[in-house]
Order: structure tokens, then sequence, then C-alpha cells
């Protein structure tokens, strides 16, 4: 008799165990145990697997069909998944103003959150994400009601509560006793459902919105804990200058980040394009990743990150679709965009040799297809320390996992298969073309989460640990998703409110930031965007619609103590 939650499959799995490679598990039986892969046997073998594990069927896949292990989407901000494909008009720092905290202040409309975040999740497994590392909001019930939908449809999350105690809206920030205690509270709520899919992290939103007092107090949280740790780092020329005048002491983000105890193991920064050498070398020490948000950084970054440079460096690499800072929840999109980031390097190099000959060190910096699937497997897995858990099809492993189906015809699939190609052509064609419609099961430790457009665990009130009856007030999280309610508060447009004078935090004499392609070696400058012609910070860049001079703090400069002398900015 078999044992209870043990099923199989047999056919082709393709993963990427190793960075550059492909490799294609062909005519297999894999077997799946309490959610773990338990065995994977040669396809003759399948009798005798049957009958060894009591199996009634193995369930052989059909031609044209694969199995690839879950995407691991490590930088998303659930609450801008509301204007997600919008607001492309404006550079980081003034899209944070105009659209991203208003947006996000209206979560604490909690029906409007349970019905937006409900629809965010769907949409993410929809797409194969079966890993997200999510930023949520500020204030804390929004972030419960995040966890509890990433419980319920059975998603694999890391998840934090945002803190920021300076520079935003004056409805939109906390007090720095608040924010540390909220973001306590929202630890133990998260490791209290006891859910192996869902993990807490403190996350600082970055430098210029926490104050030294608040980084250092949510580094000591998440050394209590054991959590994850996420923000953002050297991410613009704007982000960049204006911690150069917050924070002149130190030499770079990643000094900042260090002196508040914020680099771990269990850190992934967001971004990280101008990135010094130095500073990923010291990433790599701490055991931080970095997680490459292409889309994004061609919307509002100012360089290209080198992924194949700063894997050199030992630093590792998850990849990220940075909703809504980038314009697509998908992570087929992502990987195909770190193709071409990629290729923009070479371009760039090209470009600045003034020749018309590729060299081998203008190709260093290319990847395809094959590292790409990585990046979004093996790499995020490893930026999240779960490299033992998920990211490839191997004994021991949870399984998670998408059932891809390239046989759609016509106009009914995103591409068409010919006579003559083979499964990797096929296979190369989805992660080239593919989309949605191709991924008819997803599984989340052994659970099918997704089964062509039903989600089966959404009535069922969540599938694995932590599933339980919910209260009264969260029965509409078993329902449907609601319709948006009519009372939702409306997104105010603050970039046209009127300001006080001196609420610009950086006045636009900042130092000039480097435009480095993530290093200092070989590509010279990338930059542009919302920097000068010289680097300089543009005056409007830092208008964050700032609470006035009493929410700041006089003593920013020296808050942070006394950092190790390489860390310190030389001063002439």
């Amino acid at each position: 008799m078999a044992a209870e939650n043990t099923f199989a499959f047999r056919g082709t799995y393709y993963h990427t165990p190793t960075y550059g490679s492909l490799d294609a598990l062909r005519d297999v039986v894999l077997i799946v145990q309490e959610g773990k892969i338990v065995r994977i046997a040669n396809g003759h073998e399948e009798t005798a697997v049957q009958a060894e594990f009591g199996l009634a069927e193995v369930r052989r896949l059909k031609a044209g069909q694969y199995f690839v292990p879950g995407f691991i989407d490590t930088h998303v901000h659930a609450p801008q998944y509301l204007f997600t494909g919008t607001g492309t008009d404006v550079p980081l720092m003034e899209w944070l103003r105009k659209y991203t905290f208003p947006a996000e202040c209206s979560f604490q409309d909690l029906e409007a959150a349970r019905h937006r975040y409900l629809l965010l999740v769907k949409r993410f497994l929809a797409n194969g994400t079966t890993t997200a590392m999510y930023y949520g909001s500020l204030h804390l019930q929004p972030n419960l009601v995040l966890v509890d939908s990433i419980e319920r449809l059975g998603q694999r999350g890391v998840v934090g509560k945002v803190n920021m105690d300076r520079l935003s809206s004056d409805d939109y920030i906390e007090n720095t006793a608040d924010g540390l205690r909220d973001a306590e509270k929202f630890v133990t709520y998260t490791m209290g459902k006891k859910c192996s899919r869902i993990q807490p992290c403190i996350t600082p939103r970055f430098i210029p919105t926490c104050t030294p007092e608040l980084m250092k107090g949510l580094a000591e949280i998440a050394q209590k804990y054991g959590c994850h740790i996420q923000s953002h780092i050297s991410e613009c020329c704007g982000q960049v200058n204006c911690v150069r005048e917050m924070h002149p002491e130190y030499a770079s983000d990643a000094a900042v980040f260090e002196e508040m105890g914020l680099l771990t193991s269990r850190t992934v920064m967001a971004h990280g394009t101008l990135l010094t050498d130095d500073d990923i070398r010291h990433l790599a020490r701490r055991g931080t990743a970095v997680s490459h948000c292409p889309l994004s950084n061609f919307m509002f970054g100012d360089a290209f990150f080198r992924v194949n440079h700063a894997l050199s460096l030992g630093l590792k690499v998850g990849l990220g679709t940075d909703v809504a800072g980038g314009i697509s929840p998908s992570m087929l999109f992502a990987q195909r965009m770190a193709v071409v980031n990629s290729r923009c390097i070479r371009a760039h190099k090209l470009a600045v040799s003034g020749g018309t000959t590729v060299t081998p060190e203008m190709e260093k910096d290319v990847i395809t297809f094959k590292e790409a699937l990585w990046l979004a497997t093996v790499g995020g897995a490893q930026a999240l320390d779960m490299a033992d858990i998920v990211g490839t099809f191997e004994v021991g492993k949870e399984f998670d996992a998408l059932l891809v189906d390239t046989n759609l015809s016509g106009t009914s699939g995103p591409f068409d298969v010919f006579e003559g190609e083979d499964d990797d052509q096929r296979f190369e064609k989805f992660i080239n073309l593919g989309d949605d419609r191709n991924l008819i099961e997803v599984y989340v430790q052994g659970v099918c989460v997704k089964r062509g457009s039903e989600f089966p665990l959404e009535r069922s009130g969540g599938g694995g640990a932590g599933g339980g009856v919910p209260e009264d007030d969260d029965r509409l999280m078993l329902a449907s998703t609601p319709p948006e309610p009519a009372g939702a508060d409306t997104l105010v447009d603050l970039a046209n409110e009127e300001e006080p004078a001196d609420s610009s935090v950086c006045n636009g004499n900042g130092d000039g930031a480097e435009g480095s392609v993530g290093g200092d070696n070989d590509g010279g400058d990338i930059s542009g965007g919302v920097c000068g012609v010289d680097g300089s910070l543009q005056a409007n860049e830092m208008r964050i619609c700032g609470p006035d001079d009493r929410k700041r703090d006089d003593a920013y400069a020296t808050a942070g103590g006394e950092a190790a002398p390489s860390a310190k900015r030389a001063r002439h």
C-alpha cells in the first residue's frame, strides 16, 4: 500500500545544477513522498519502483511536456503590484513619492489588502514563482494579511514588514521605537504560524529612509530570531549620492550596512549596480547575496549589473522581478532581461573601444538562457539560504516544480513547434518565448497549488504545514477572490502637493557616483538617467515628500558610531 502523500511522474526533467550547463534527466521516474523527492530512477525501473512504493499508478508525461524547478523571485514589492505596469514616467526617487508611498499606504484598508494580495500571489504562482522574497508595507496589519495569503494559496515566501523612520510623507512614516516593536511583532506572528514554507524577514527599506538607530535595532532583531534581512544597495546615482550626503563618513552603502550589522549570510541586497569590486568582495565575505533585477535596472537604475564578474568574486546572485519597478511579474521575462542586460554590457564595451572587433574580454559578461535559468532557480535558492531545499531535482530536496507543456498550438499558445524539433529545442523555446499558458501545473512542497486556471488550495484554507482553520474575521480568504472594495482608498498624487522649501534631503551637490558596471574593472562608465552630466544628483531627485525637519536628526552623521578605518570615506 502506498504511503500517504506519495506519487510519481515519469518523463523528462530540466534543471541547472551547474552554472552555464543545462542538464536533462530524460525518461526518469521521480517519486515524491511527503513533499520531498525520495527516488529518481530510470524509466525502465517503473514497474519495480511502483511496486516498492505501493503506487497505484505512475503518471507519464506526454511528449512535449517537461518539469523544471520552480522559479525563485528574490525581490518583489508586494503592495506595488497594485500599480505594476504604470508609473514609468519619473526617476526613482520621485517615483517613490508620487506612486509608491501612496499605494503602499492604501493597504491600511485590510479588505482591499486581502483582495489585492490574493491576486498578487495567484499571479506569481501562475507565472511559475514558487518562492518569492516579498517586501510588504509600513503598517503591521496589512503585512499579516500578506503572510496569510501566501500561506493559504500554498506559495513559499520570505516576507518582511518594511521599516522607515525618516524621509517619507507624514502619513507614511513610523517613529523608531514603534517600527522596532512592530517589526518584532511581525516576526513572532510569522514564526508562530509554524509554516515551513514562510519565513519572516527584517526589511529596512533603504539607507535614506532608515536612521542608524533603526537599522541597528533591526539588526538586533534579525540576530535574535535568525531572520533573513533584505534591503536595497547602490541602486542608482540619486540614491547613492543621497547616502553620501547623509553619511559622508562612510565610503559606500556597503560600509553603512556593515556598521549597522545588516550584512549577514541571510541578507539579500537588491540591485547593486554601483557596487565597487571592494564592496562586492566584502559582501561575499559576509555571505550576503545580491538580487539582480535587470528590468527595473533598465527602468530606474544608472548602470548594468555584471553577473559573471560578481560571481567570479564569490558573490551569491539571485534574480528578481522587482515589481513594480520592474513592470512584469514574470520570472521568464526577468530571465530574458538578464540575457539582454549582459548583451548590453558587451555592446557598451564595443562602443567604448571605438572599433568593430568583439574581443574575448567583451564576451566575458555575456550569459545565455542557461545561466539565466540558473539565476532563477539555483542562484535564488543560494541567495535565500535554501540551496539544500529547492532549486534542482535531487533526492532529499522538496518538490517545487513547474509542469511545462509545449504542445499548445496556434494562437492558444505563445509559440509554435515545428516538425523535427527535439526536446531541447522545445524547452529553449519555452524559456525564450513561453508564458503562463505553458505552465499547466505548479507544485510547492509536493502540493499542486495551481492546475490550469484553478488554485486548488484557495477554498481548502491552505496546504502543507500551517493550514489550519481560519479565524472568523478572515473567512474571506477561503472564498474566491472578491472584487475590489468600493471604498478602497484611491491613490493620491503626492508629486503635485506643495512641499516645505526645506524638505529636500540632498541639495544636489553630492559627490558624483561613478557609473561602473558592477565593478572596477573592464567596462568603463555606464551611467546616466537621474544623474547629471558630472554624475551629481539633480536637486529634484531627492524631494521624497519629506516630513519637516523635526523628523530629521541633526546627529545622523555621527549616530552610526565609529566604523573601522577601511569603512570610512577619506577626508581632505
